[in-house]
């Protein structure tokens, strides 16, 4: 899969970020009790960091919106169906990332689409799309 830059992305999860490790095989997207809305994407526990990091330097950036910025802030990549989200905190050095539910552009979900194909996933995706992601824009 070709990727939008030809600098490695490095992966980092971060001494304190546990709140996206799942205790299972799948990814799962947990809601607060306390908060219905707010929700929490968590990642199989079975993912090596060598996979984290594959995945995350095939991902393709999100449309910067108009902004000069020198790297991507989000990334999305598609892993067994399930769209995975990684951002940066500290100007594209190293990202992390986490299972996503929320809005995409219908450009994005294209991309993201071609990709389950090529990944052959493309039904898991579709079920993926349609339990966690809002489209808007472009073609529905």
């Amino acid at each position: 899969m070709a990727t939008d830059t030809d600098a490695k992305r490095i992966y980092d999860k971060g001494e304190r970020r546990h709140k996206h490790v799942g205790s299972g095989d799948g990814p799962v997207i947990a809601f607060d009790d306390r908060d219905p809305k707010k929700w929490v994407g968590k990642c199989p526990s079975n993912l090596s960091d060598e996979l984290k990091t594959s995945l995350l330097n095939e991902a393709v950036a999100a449309p910067l919106g108009g902004r000069e910025l020198d790297c991507p802030k989000r990334l999305y990549v598609v892993h067994n169906g399930a769209i995975y989200e990684a951002q940066t905190s500290d100007g594209g050095v190293s990202y992390h990332g986490y299972p996503y539910r929320g809005r995409l552009s219908g450009e994005l979900i294209e991309k993201l689409a071609k990709m389950a194909e090529e990944k052959s996933c493309g039904p898991a995706f579709d079920k993926w799309v349609k339990q966690h992601v809002t489209r808007y824009g472009g073609r529905r």
